[in-house]
């Protein structure tokens, strides 16, 4: 906030207009020496100087003159609080859409500081005590400013979370593609700083045809793209450098992002085009299936260069692909289901045809059983399982109801069978998302509670968040009535595109499931990616004391390096297959946990180690006395490949060369380029394994 009452007086009233007026003089003399030495000191950080680059010679002298302009408002005899701070604020605001650190900032203000007192020292003959007062009247207004300032950063950085929260919620709210397209697109063009979103899909000829578009500039931008020489995507490639540019993205499913003006492209050219209706500055966001295949294209534009560079910005795009692109997916791709195959496994529930399986998910710290996850299957004509994936979308809300009364009741009959063994087994029951508003999943459970059917310290209920459990006023209670019972929560299939970070910290969850597809389909494509998204969901859960299992350990490898990562829990064929109740005391005799988190043995572990090292040598980049006694201690790499007896093969020499730059500062490259030889040769192995 702008200083009030007297202290407003005292900076802006009339006392300090005169105390002013021979100092604003000598500042607009001197600025031009100002902005020099102003420059020359910035451009001594590697970060500043590529903002600066992008702008042209003319943005830049034009931001010459600005700096020159503020260091004269800032001793200007005329100034007024409230403008003072709208200058500011807008200044702040500008400072984070193009990717200025609040660190730079304050050393901009420094500089400016230091500025000032020497106009002061060396311009003027003034008495000892007005230059004091002065010198005080002239540290205020600068903190002033930079306060003013830092509001409107923060107020980008507050907006950008409003509307990624807003963009979640037109996801899940949409009940058709267009309602979705639509909604999302508004969503993120009501971002301060987008001036244009448009999604589409390939057609028939593997061409990019825009289905949707949004914000104030996009009309005439699909206009300009649909000319006869506006490229279009195409999945094979393209010679201009934004259709290649697009096809990679499109290729490899990653976000791509660039400037309009810094690309070798023609006046005709998609971002050419951009560039003249004054976009500066471009973001691709492949949306892809669970299995990570692009099937439509989100581009993103701005006004502003580098609004997709800044440091918080990348991991932002990511966040926006995983809200939309499955669910754009699934809602493009509707599995037909005939009436006759509808009424067939419709018919098979009513008549009670379900069977339970049961999958264990470990300790993956003790090895011990956890839990077993239910999963129902049918049983049709011929005594074959029928596997969710085709009965699931047949059912309505009726035929879910009566498929999760089912369920409850032959998991707790196969609990009983389990005791009577000796067997004392928690189960993990599936509640879909509309159960938690609808009053009579509620009656179903606490009257098994009650009747002592089900114990409820035994069981655990796996949710998987959607736009249907919005009520806050009938999902309270119940989840309150369920922590009474000693029931267990889930939020299941975390990041899927359904389940939201968001519901962690208002919704009482003990734990949550990362989504089996993401990591086992990642881990396959991009393992470092994968092993990233569980050491980063892993820790920001335990910050909510919330434990994690992850799903989708299809080998010992991903069971070691989830260990490493610091999961709680797994699940997944490297553990046991879903099984029958029968089959469960057979797996627990012959189940063996090979994993020991200090000594991997698998590729997987070790990768996941390195990951780990290479976060934390980056965390000691203030204490450089602390990084080479850290990295002389034995790594998580080193032991592995003692382990496998590999002292002189090349992944050993790339470790040694990885740790001996990683203490020389100035072989910054060659560490970069080693860990990337690393990462990859454990990738090479893990996938031989």
């Amino acid at each position: 906030m702008a200083l009030q009452g007297p202290d407003t007086q005292a900076l802006y009233g009339p006392g300090a207009s005169a105390l002013l007026e021979a100092l604003h003089t000598h500042a607009q003399r001197v600025s031009g020496g100002f902005t020099d030495d102003f420059y020359a000191s910035l451009l001594r950080r590697a970060g500043i100087q590529s903002i600066l680059g992008r702008l042209d010679s003319a943005e830049f002298e034009q931001l010459r003159r600005q700096q020159a302009s503020h260091l004269a408002m800032l001793v200007s005899p005329g100034l007024e609080a409230l403008a003072h701070r709208r200058r500011a604020l807008q200044v702040g605001r500008i400072h984070a859409l193009v990717g200025v650190d609040m660190m730079w900032l304050t050393e901009a203000y420094s500089l400016y500081q230091r500025a000032l007192h020497q106009l002061l020292g060396e311009h003027l003959e003034i008495p000892p005590a007005a230059r004091q007062r002065m010198v005080q009247l002239i540290d205020r207004r600068l903190l002033s400013d930079l306060q003013a300032q830092s509001a409107g950063y923060r107020e980008i950085e507050l907006e950008l979370a409003q509307a990624t929260a807003l963009l979640q919620q037109r996801a899940l709210a949409g009940r058709n593609l267009t309602d979705l397209y639509q909604g999302t697109l508004a969503a993120l063009c009501s971002i301060d700083g987008l001036a244009a979103a448009f999604v589409g899909r390939l057609d028939p000829r593997g061409r990019w045809e825009v289905e949707a578009y949004d914000g104030a500039v996009a009309p005439a931008c699909l206009a300009a793209m649909q000319t006869a020489q506006a490229p279009v995507l195409d999945a094979a490639g393209g010679a201009a450098h934004d259709v290649s540019l697009l096809s990679q993205a499109w290729r490899d499913g990653r976000v791509r992002s660039f400037e309009a003006g810094a690309c070798a492209c023609g006046p005709m050219s998609w971002l050419g085009m951009a560039a003249g209706l004054g976009l500066r500055s471009c973001a691709v966001v492949p949306l892809v299936d669970d299995t990570g295949n692009s099937h439509a294209l989100l581009s993103l534009h701005s006004r502003w260069p580098g609004f997709f560079e800044t440091a918080s910005r990348p991991a932002w795009l990511e966040q926006v692909q995983q809200i939309i692109g499955v669910t754009v997916w699934r809602m493009a791709q509707p599995r037909v289901i005939s009436y006759a195959r509808r009424h067939t496994l419709g018919g098979w529930l009513d008549a009670g045809r379900v069977r339970m399986l049961y999958q264990p998910i470990i300790d993956l710290h003790s090895g011990a059983l956890s839990k077993v996850e239910a999963l129902a299957r049918l049983i049709d004509d011929d005594a074959r399982m029928i596997g969710p994936d085709e009965f699931l979308p047949a059912l309505g809300n009726e035929g879910l109801l009566r498929l999760f009364e089912l369920g409850l009741d032959v998991a707790q009959a196969d609990q009983r069978a389990w005791r009577e063994a000796g067997m004392q087994v928690r189960v993990a029951l599936n509640l879909p998302p509309q159960a938690v508003d609808d009053q009579r999943y509620h009656g179903i459970l606490f009257r098994a509670f009650d009747s002592g059917r089900v114990a409820p310290q035994t069981l655990e209920l796996e949710i998987l968040e959607s736009g249907e459990t919005r009520t806050h006023a009938a999902r309270e209670p119940f989840f309150e009535r369920l922590r009474e019972r000693g029931v267990r929560v889930v939020q299941d299939d975390l990041g899927s595109g359904h389940s939201s970070l968001l519901r962690l910290d208002r919704m009482p969850f003990d734990e949550v499931k990362i989504d089996q597809a993401l990591v086992r389909e990642a881990a396959r494509k991009d393992p470092q990616r994968a092993f990233a998204f569980i050491l980063h969901l892993t820790q920001l859960a335990h910050s909510l004391n919330v434990s994690v299992t992850v799903e989708g350990l299809e080998h010992a490898g991903l069971v070691e390096a989830a260990a490493i990562l610091g999961a709680d829990r797994g699940q997944g064929y490297g553990i046991g297959k879903p099984m029958p109740a029968q089959s469960l005391r057979e797996w627990l005799q012959q189940y063996r946990h090979a994993v020991n988190p200090r000594a991997p043995v698998t590729p997987w572990g070790a990768l996941a180690g390195y990951l780990i090292w290479d976060r934390q040598l980056g965390s000691l980049g203030h204490w450089p006395e602390l990084v080479e006694d850290f990295v002389r201690s034995p790594c998580l790499v080193q032991r592995f490949l003692d382990a496998r007896g590999m002292r002189e093969s090349r992944l050993q020499r790339l470790l040694d060369l990885n740790h001996v730059t990683a203490v020389q500062p100035d072989r910054a490259a060659l560490y970069r380029r080693t860990r990337g030889d690393i990462i990859q040769a454990l990738r090479q192995l893990g996938m031989s394994a």
